[in-house]
């Protein structure tokens, strides 16, 4: 039994990457915005974000670094019908630096603004992705926004 043990300890030892570091960061930030909807009225969104925020070196020299926002409890209202909206949803960004020099970064917005009262919702997606080769190409691009009401 001790030796398994042992074996399992010197496995998990060699699982774990020698020279890389991390960093977490996790704060909660305000947000506050006024937009117009599709019906052209105004909202007013304010409230707080829960973000955050890492960072981590690889033994190779390389890089990755990521944020993430998710609202939470963030409410807004319409300034001309004073319809109550709540904002969920999900804004993330990776990014990786390779030390030859080549890099991907992929960023993911799905922000909902869930209307009460049978009013109308909002939803804003966007998936956008770009890899750089080492020689400074650009190997794949591409940025898919949509709004919907």
């Amino acid at each position: 039994m001790r030796r398994l043990l042992v074996v399992l300890g010197v496995l998990v030892a060699l699982a774990v990457p020698v020279g890389a570091q991390a960093a977490t960061t996790v704060q909660t930030m305000t947000f506050d915005t006024t937009f117009a909807l599709c019906n052209g009225d105004m909202i007013h969104l304010n409230g707080p974000l829960l973000a955050v925020m890492t960072e981590t070196t690889t033994p190779s020299g390389g890089e990755v670094s990521s944020f993430q926002f998710n609202p939470q409890g963030v409410t807004g209202i319409d300034l001309v019908t004073g319809t109550v909206f709540h904002a969920t949803g999900l804004t993330r960004d990776s990014v990786v630096n390779s030390p030859p020099g080549g890099s991907t970064e992929t960023f993911v917005n799905q922000f909902r603004i869930q209307a009460t009262r049978g009013a109308q919702s909002y939803l804003v997606t966007e998936l956008f992705h770009v890899t750089v080769t080492p020689n400074g190409t650009v190997s794949a691009f591409f940025d898919n926004l949509a709004s919907t009401c």
